[in-house]
């Protein structure tokens, strides 16, 4: 089935916070509203019996994934979409059973896209996450989209995904920012986020850190590389649309 084409004149991007709680979904869609050049959807797993409520460990992104892929496989098929952009900071299996899903259509998630954003210039990165669970998983995951070698660590803060937006902010944005030091210390310049949750305390959290530190949020660099990706795209390739759906099944 074909994918329904986009106007050629604005890149549309779908935005996807798998997850059935729907305050990080409001607050992404807050900070990154729709603009002459560029239509920002979002959808989240609101609804879904089987989506949980936030993601804390592998097993919860792999349920999270298989409970919205029909949702998101349905958008896709309805509407116009130039690029997708998964908002959970994992090695998300959403990812992989769109790009074999749809193989024509640009598809990360913001773990890719904080890693690339922040290495950009060759420095080095930490990461800073939710529970303890995700230490081990997210330095896996690093290693395996080899981005090691610019690796100062991956550091928790034990708070819990939806605590980021339930308890006082400048109680969260000081935990964080303390969580950071380490990093900091090991020669990290770049501090990501990592956590769709973290992102409306970027601001925040920058003005916090160490002179010379900065901030990487991955739902703001997937947003402006997929964009890139899609307008380096030759005019009557995106006119043509063709990621056609690839006849297979699609699992995760």
């Amino acid at each position: 089935m074909a994918i329904p084409p986009a106007d050629d004149s604005k890149v549309k991007i779908l935005c996807i916070t798998p997850i059935s709680t729907t305050d990080i979904t409001a607050s992404l869609a807050q900070l990154h509203p729709p603009t002459p050049d560029l239509d920002i959807a979002f959808i989240d797993g609101r609804g879904l019996a089987d989506c949980p409520p936030a993601i804390n460990d592998d097993d919860q992104a792999a349920g999270s994934a298989a409970a919205i892929l029909p949702r998101t496989i349905e958008h896709i098929r309805s509407s116009a979409v130039d690029a997708v952009l998964v908002c959970c900071f994992s090695d998300h299996p959403l990812v992989a059973a769109l790009a074999r899903k749809f193989p024509g259509l640009p598809v990360t998630g913001i773990l890719q896209a904080a890693l690339q954003k922040a290495t950009a210039d060759g420095g080095r990165f930490g990461i800073v996450t939710t529970s303890l669970a995700w230490e081990p998983a997210l330095t896996r995951s690093v290693e395996d989209l080899g981005f090691a070698a610019h690796s100062a660590g991956v550091v928790s803060t034990g708070l819990g995904v939806l605590e980021l937006g339930d308890l006082e902010r400048r109680a969260v944005v000081d935990r964080i920012v303390e969580s950071c030091a380490p990093l900091v210390k090991g020669g990290a310049g770049s501090i990501i986020l990592g956590c769709a949750g973290m992102a409306p305390l970027e601001q925040d959290i920058r003005a916090a850190l160490p002179p010379g530190a900065t901030t990487v949020d991955g739902v703001r660099a997937g947003i402006e590389i997929l964009a890139r990706i899609v307008r380096e795209r030759p005019r009557a390739e995106r006119a043509a649309k063709p990621n056609q759906e690839a006849e297979i099944t699609c699992e995760v």
